[in-house]
């Protein structure tokens, strides 16, 4: 047997080095590609809401339209348990009153939650009667991930009352 010599052991280290190299890129690659999968970085819910106040026809009489629209912009499927809704006159018109819709859970504790799939976007109405001539309203819809909460223990969707979402709220808010 003859003794390894310090030139003779260069060409290995260097084929060692260079297996290694390859496996920390494909390693990355991997956690990269789970990364992705489970959704990790980025939104992945996008909501988007409208709120529009038709006259009827008769004197006094209005019906407000609000339209949610949920995206999943994630690479994942997302299930929605709660989509909260409120409408009441904007902080910016003197004498605002109490809530024109209070606090609303569109979906039931008896409902199935709302299926997103990747890419996928959902439109909801809610119809409401506007009891008063409004100026200025202002709707609020917030999903939150958290166990299902019924309307009454939700008093506002404001954000002093976040606390009553749990520790992973809000996903999302958002207004107009």
């Amino acid at each position: 047997m003859q003794p390894i010599m310090a030139g003779d052991a260069i060409p290995f280290i260097r084929d060692v080095l260079q297996i290694a190299s390859s496996i920390a890129v494909i390693m990355v690659a991997i956690a990269a590609l789970i990364g992705m999968r489970l959704g990790a970085g980025g939104k992945r819910v996008q909501l988007d809401i409208d709120l529009q106040v038709l006259d009827v026809g008769n004197a006094g009489e209005m019906v407000g339209e609000l339209v949610v629209t949920p995206q999943n912009m994630g690479f994942r499927p997302q299930k929605l348990y709660h989509l909260f809704l409120e409408v009441r006159p904007s902080r910016h018109v003197v004498g605002a009153g109490a809530a024109v819709v209070p606090v609303t859970n569109l979906i039931g504790a008896e409902d199935h939650p709302i299926m997103l799939a990747p890419a996928v976007r959902r439109v909801l109405t809610w119809t409401f009667e506007v009891q008063r001539e409004e100026r200025l309203l202002r709707a609020t819809a917030l999903i939150n991930i958290s166990r299902w909460l019924a309307p009454d223990i939700v008093t506002s969707l404001s954000q002093k009352h976040f606390w009553q979402f749990g520790p992973d709220a809000p996903l999302h808010l958002a207004g107009v």
